[in-house]
């Protein structure tokens, strides 16, 4: 794609080039992004999920330290929350909780 802008643009600066293409990155990124909370927002809305708050106060008791990331994955039909957390000592823990249950998996 990159390739083809600068086709298109030729005799363009290449930093404008490279600032199109950045742009149309993160614009892609954005979308994914909103269409990822919409599914979680109908999974929990379903009661296929619990919401996110009412499973991180479980994790953080038995994992403390600092939350990363948290995503909401189905795999099996079974939706599942992979939540990463940064330990005191630093190590970056990855733990696996059965999003209907609020069951921690792994």
């Amino acid at each position: 794609m990159i390739k083809v802008a600068v086709k298109l643009l030729t005799g363009t600066p290449r930093a404008l080039v490279l600032a199109l293409a950045l742009t149309v990155m993160a614009l892609s990124a954005g979308l994914a992004a909103a269409k990822d909370h919409d599914k979680a927002r109908d999974a929990v809305s379903s009661g296929q999920a619990q919401p996110l708050d009412a499973i991180l106060p479980k994790v953080r008791a038995r994992y403390p330290g600092r939350l990363l990331d948290a995503k909401l994955t189905r795999s099996g039909g079974k939706y599942r929350y992979v939540i990463k957390i940064l330990d005191k000592k630093g190590k970056v823990r990855r733990v696996t909780v059965d999003a209907r249950s609020g069951r921690i998996l792994k």
